[in-house]
């Protein structure tokens, strides 16, 4: 019997429950959809990197011993180590790609895992090819390469292609995404190499089972005598370290938007259930006058939540990880390579799903046990009315000066609080979702404004290969009247604290700017260091403090003083003058000449020529997962807004049907009673979208905290976006007022006013 009563409060009822259903569905669907991508990248890396074998220390240098590789295996808490000799190559195609290739003489750590071919093996005389690069450049198993290195040409048969964990994320020089017809990897045997090169190793490949970085890293300098220039942990190798900071970011995504579902939610429960075992006093002092015990009663009334709940929990479980991850996928393949990319589901899921159950059943429970507690006979007589007091407002003469408009709604919202809180709570999580999604977009669009017009403003840059002489450099400099950059990768240290970054070496650059934290162009000092704002956060110093730092495959550090912090949103590091440079000691060698001429074509000594508009797209390519949330955070946002408007406007109409009649016996006509529900339903709004904007800012501002290392990003949210997000919350608000203000000329007055008696 109560089965069947529960179904038919639910039908009159439906619009109510449903929006139950809708808002703990939404918050599990995100939460699962968003955790569940992000839990299966992290599980399919995780287990890539274990069956692989990748390596925890990577150790740089000019030239490893098999004593230096020994003395490295003897430290305490090293598992394994390997030597490797890595050059970069020139592959003999038309395009010209670009490869790593890593000459091994062990198989053990860092391991090439097989897509096509042959297994690797260090007895075969042949080339292994990264598989992605081959597709790019349509090379098959079995072909013959000519690769180029330092003047030496190496042809070789490709044996197979390959993925290796240590290329994740792959991208050469200048590139910010992958492009796998310019750029790749390859490994070859130390028996494959021609016999007439010295094998000069330059890298060390370790594995630890200590999870002390500091201690490790001082007793493998001590078993080398400082004789080594780079020292790289597994997080501070970029592959490694912007797969992560991909995973960090969707993971802050993926937890913060369920909170606001899940409270609409247990407003939507706590307001509703208190309506309807109100009305139903009646029927529950029936139901204990003919002998049901209070629990079972009570466990009717809270079933009406455990099971909506329940089952937009399970539905949303299940849809989730089924539809969101592919959303996501798309554009990371673009960026990072994998074996596999499959959603998969943590025990974080389970306790989202049965926290948003128990948080609805108690929420239930709560609105229904006061009235549970009277007995039969008390249940059996109608609720007396709220008494209403005068508060001290209404003693005042502001109150007197109000229109009985003003004093109506005034009094309504306090005689329903919950009701007036949760519509507020409902359009401030509209507003602050809609102000964080077109926020979120204002602010990587304005990294292409940022960095592509103030900062850099250049037309071309050309990336001067490692042979190009200086008769071919000063050609190009005197055609397109060109300025030179030095770009190198280093290592920065102070405080305890080591972070990798980039070298700006500029001479006379007039096509590059500087900006200050706050975005104002700066002039930095000639005669010393500039770090980028970012760095001087991560590795906390200020202007007049000393850091450390070194080029990578140098053991020489440099100590210098900090002569002027910059903000750049992409490339964190340090930028000094090449008179600077040279008195450092330093040979200035240009990697790059930057011109305000638009160039094309092929020339001598110029390996890759990048216009800004190249540059532009690559970084708008890399931001496309972004934008994936932005569109889901702007639906849930619309979702958002209507149900709950919706779910308020029926149950505020249902509630106030006596009064509203009322209104209409003394002489109010419809339009006027119309405008009466507008006002408060524009208060709500207005209160909603005053709180709804900072919020949504500081969403933007929390997830932004979890971009990758490189990324300096600040938080813009434009005119228009407000516009957008105010004039939207509004315009939803209002619609769904409308629905019920046609519903004023249908009250049937006699029921409404005759009910209470």
């Amino acid at each position: 019997m109560l089965l069947r009563k529960m179904f038919r409060d639910m039908k009159l009822n439906k619009t109510q429950f449903i929006s139950i259903f809708i808002m703990s569905f939404l918050g599990v669907f995100i939460y699962a959809g968003v955790g569940s991508e992000w839990y299966g990248l992290q599980k399919s890396s995780n287990h890539y990197y274990e069956e692989t074998n990748l390596a925890d220390i990577w150790i740089y240098g000019n030239d490893f011993t098999e004593e230096d590789l020994s003395a490295v295996s003897k430290v305490e808490g090293v598992t394994g180590a390997q030597r490797r000799l890595s050059l970069g190559s020139t592959v003999d195609l038309e395009n010209s790609p670009t490869i790593k290739l890593h000459v091994v003489e062990d198989d053990k750590i860092s391991q090439c895992q097989l897509v096509e071919g042959e297994e690797f093996s260090l007895d075969k005389d042949g080339i292994w090819l990264d598989s992605m690069f081959a597709d790019a450049n349509g090379i098959q198993v079995g072909e013959t390469i000519s690769v180029s290195t330092n003047g030496i040409s190496i042809v070789k048969k490709v044996l197979g292609t390959v993925m290796n964990p240590e290329y994740v994320y792959s991208a050469g020089n200048n590139d910010m995404v992958p492009n796998h017809a310019n750029y790749g990897f390859a490994y070859l045997s130390y028996h494959a190499f021609p016999n007439t090169i010295p094998i000069v190793y330059t890298e060390i490949l370790v594995t630890t089972d200590t999870t002390d970085d500091n201690k490790m890293e001082d007793s493998i300098d001590s078993a080398l005598n400082g004789q080594y220039g780079v020292y790289l942990t597994r997080e501070s190798l970029q592959s490694y370290a912007m797969f992560h900071s991909e995973i960090n970011e969707h993971k802050a995504m993926g937890e913060i938007f369920p909170i606001a579902f899940l409270a609409i939610a247990m407003l939507s429960i706590l307001t509703t259930m208190a309506r309807i075992v109100g009305n139903q006093r009646t029927q529950i002092g029936t139901l204990k006058a003919i002998g049901f015990k209070r629990r079972r009663i009570l466990f009717h009334y809270i079933s009406y939540g455990l099971w909506l709940s329940f089952a937009g929990a399970v539905i949303g479980a299940i849809v989730g990880p089924l539809t969101l991850p592919y959303l996501f996928y798309g554009p990371m393949k673009t960026m990072f390579t994998l074996p596999e990319w499959v959603p998969a589901i943590s025990f974080s899921i389970v306790i989202m799903a049965m926290i948003s159950v128990v948080s609805s059943t108690l929420t239930t429970y709560f609105a229904c046990r006061s009235v549970l507690k009277d007995t039969p006979s008390q249940s059996l007589r109608p609720k007396a009315p709220k008494v209403m007091k005068q508060n001290f407002i209404e003693n005042t003469r502001f109150w007197k000066k109000l229109g009985f408009n003003a004093q109506w709604n005034f009094r309504d919202v306090l005689r329903s609080r919950v009701r007036s809180i949760m519509a507020v709570v409902g359009v401030l999580g509209c507003t602050a979702l809609l102000v964080c999604a077109f926020g979120m977009q204002d602010s990587l669009d304005d990294v292409v404004t940022w960095n592509y017009e103030e900062i850099n403003q250049f037309e071309t840059k050309l990336t001067l290969s490692e042979d190009s002489t200086a008769e071919q450099i000063s050609s190009i400099l005197k055609l397109y009247h060109g300025e030179m950059l030095l770009e190198d990768e280093i290592e920065i240290k102070a405080n305890g604290i080591k972070k990798s970054g980039e070298l700006l070496v500029t001479d006379h650059v007039t096509l590059i700017h500087t900006v200050d934290v706050n975005r104002n162009e700066i002039e930095l000092p000639e005669d010393g260091i500039s770090i980028s704002n970012k760095m001087a956060r991560d590795l906390k110093v200020e202007i007049g403090d000393e850091i450390s730092w070194h080029i990578y495959g140098e053991e020489h550090w440099v100590k210098t003083k900090v002569g002027g912090i910059y903000r750049t949103p992409i490339s964190q590091g340090i930028t000094l003058t090449r008179e600077h440079y040279e008195q450092l000691g330093y040979t200035f060698t240009p990697t790059s000449i930057i011109t305000s001429d638009l160039i094309s074509g092929e020339m001598k000594g110029i390996t890759k020529i990048w216009s800004i508009k190249d540059l532009t797209e690559g970084y708008m390519t890399m931001t496309e997962a972004m934008n994936v949330l932005v569109y889901i955070l702007i639906l849930a946002a619309v979702v958002l807004a209507v149900v709950v408007l919706y779910n308020l406007g029926v149950l505020s109409f249902n509630e106030r049907q006596r009064e509203l009649s009322t209104l209409k016996v003394i002489g109010f006509k419809s339009k006027k009673i119309g405008k009466l529900l507008l006002t408060q339903n524009i208060w709500f709004t207005t209160v909603g979208i005053i709180l709804g904007v900072p919020l949504g800012r500081w969403l933007i501002d929390y997830i932004f905290v979890y971009m990758r290392r490189t990324f300096d990003v600040m938080t813009v949210v434009s005119a228009t976006s407000l516009i957008y997000s105010i004039a939207g919350t509004f315009l939803l608000s209002i619609l769904v007022n409308r629905l019920f203000s046609k519903k004023i000329k249908n009250i049937d007055m006699v029921s409404s006013l005759k009910g209470v008696e």
